[in-house]
């Protein structure tokens, strides 16, 4: 394996041609080709070095911790390891505002616009979209795998950074130029996938020792750029539960040793003191103190003191563990940034600005998480428009997407808030600011429609009555006698 070495004026690794980042990029000569050797070392490197901190925080995800890995105590001692699963916890709590309510994506191309609702129900890109999302918040990155089916339409689905990573070239733009994801056959051979732009190889590790590749297939791609898209939590690439690790496994070891302390007094030691046994039985209470639970201190005269029986207990240390346990938990919160619904501020009926400074934290994060995926999705659709007869292909330049957080509302306000700006602002800007309006364009339309069909009715209903008292006034028949049409014409 090559030699890992400092850059002498950076911060960055240096395997071979290839620089590696503080926060896990690589970067690689954008006017070099890389070489089979330098895929190889970037494998080893992810598989020995990177794979391993994601395997950890999916078992952290999973409630896998630490402390079910601690050393284990005597077997005569109370050993409860529980694991409180704020990782879970917090991931899907955030993701449920980031991006429970789906992604909404308007297009000004009519048939553009079509297309994408289409598309999107077809390929469930919500849950495409939802699962990469939560993937980011678990590892700090995730990816989008653009790839065509044996019918050529376009599809999309989610790849783990624990198989898959991107080679950004050495520029400021830090443009991708590789995307590479690797996984084991069925005959225990690692097999590796390169894409580039036009192109996709596929090789398989050979030898010992692993020590080459070779190439088995080779396949032309469509699109104008690498199809492995990446979408990150933050620039730094950290997950949701990063900080706030050592935090959580003080929680699982406080609350384990609470458990332990109800144990340790359900099994309490009996304590015998001034009262009369024989030699065999006390010898056996010493033998065995742990089984019995008991201890003995022989008396056998009366003048010895009032015999005593009662339980022995260890100085009481709650009131010092559960402020650990509640400080703990609100530096979780706090840290993580994530809104604890338990706290005292929700109770009753908090008003809207209550609920608004609870959620500014967590609505931060997801602001900045919006505006990282929003370039993630544009290369989504650059890569589905390339391939699509009738639409234009610089149609996703137009694209314009809206994250809306499941923060709560009260619609009394909203309405009122829309009454005030009604006539100031256009309709569009005003319907996008309501959280139950999925689609501007359309709600705007179906009330033109609704409109149309009103006056319609309205007009339908005038000349119905119209006609009626002409019949009732006598008009129109030429076969009325003369007195009749004299009395209806001095009657109309």
């Amino acid at each position: 394996m090559p030699l890992e070495v400092e850059a002498p004026d950076l911060e960055n690794k240096i395997l071979d041609h290839v620089q590696i980042t503080h926060n896990n990029m690589f970067l690689f000569p954008a006017d070099e080709e890389i070489s089979m050797g330098d895929l190889l070392a970037l494998v080893d490197y992810h598989r020995l070095h990177i794979r391993p901190n994601y395997l950890r925080d999916r078992k952290y995800y999973e409630g896998d911790h630490d402390i079910n890995y601690r050393y284990p105590k005597p077997n005569y001692k109370p050993d409860n390891r529980l694991v409180i699963n704020f990782p879970r916890k917090a991931i899907t709590s955030f993701n449920g505002f980031f991006i429970g309510t789906p992604v909404k994506i308007d297009s000004k191309d009519k048939d553009a616009d079509e297309f994408i609702t289409k598309w999107s129900n077809a390929n469930s890109f919500e849950d495409v979209n939802a699962e990469v999302a939560k993937e980011t918040s678990m590892y700090g990155r995730s990816y989008y795998y653009v790839y065509q089916d044996e019918s050529g339409v376009p599809c999309v689905v989610p790849a783990s950074p624990i198989d898959t990573f991107i080679v950004y070239d050495d520029t400021l733009a830090r443009k991708v130029k590789y995307g590479v994801h690797y996984r084991y056959n069925t005959q225990g051979q690692l097999v590796v996938s390169l894409l580039s732009v036009g192109r996709q190889r596929e090789f398989i590790v050979n030898g010992l020792s692993g020590s080459y590749m070779d190439q088995v297939a080779i396949y032309a791609l469509p699109y104008p750029i690498v199809p492995i898209i990446e979408a990150v939590e933050n620039e730094e690439r950290l997950s949701l539960c990063h900080d706030i690790v050592s935090l959580i496994d003080a929680l699982d070891k406080a609350m384990s040793e609470k458990a332990n302390d109800v144990d340790y007094f359900a099994d309490a030691y009996l304590k015998i003191i001034n009262a009369y046994f024989d030699d065999d039985e006390v010898e056996k209470f010493q033998q065995h103190l742990r089984d019995e639970r008991s201890i003995v201190v022989n008396g056998g005269k009366s003048d010895e003191g009032e015999t005593q029986v009662e339980f022995m207990q260890k100085p009481n240390a709650d009131t010092t563990q559960e402020n650990l346990v509640n400080r703990l938990v609100d530096y979780i919160y706090q840290i993580a940034n994530v809104t604890n619904m338990n706290d005292e501020a929700f109770s009753g009926n908090p008003s809207g600005v209550t609920l608004k400074l609870k959620y500014q934290p967590m609505k931060d994060m997801a602001d900045v998480k919006a505006i990282k995926f929003k370039r993630s999705l544009r290369d989504v659709f650059k890569c589905v428009f390339s391939v699509v007869q009738g639409i234009d292909d610089a149609a996703w330049q137009d694209l314009q997407f809206r994250f809306t957080q499941s923060v709560p509302q009260n619609l009394l306000e909203l309405s009122q808030a829309f009454d005030n700006f009604y006539g100031k602002l256009s309709n569009n800007t005003l319907f996008k600011q309501m959280p139950f309006i999925d689609d501007p364009d359309k709600e705007q339309e179906q009330i033109k429609k609704e409109a149309a069909e009103g006056q319609q009715q309205v007009a339908q209903l005038t000349q119905q009555y119209l006609t009626d008292q002409q019949k009732k006034g006598g008009v129109g028949d030429a076969t009325d006698n003369s007195a009749g049409t004299a009395k209806n014409s001095a009657t109309n």
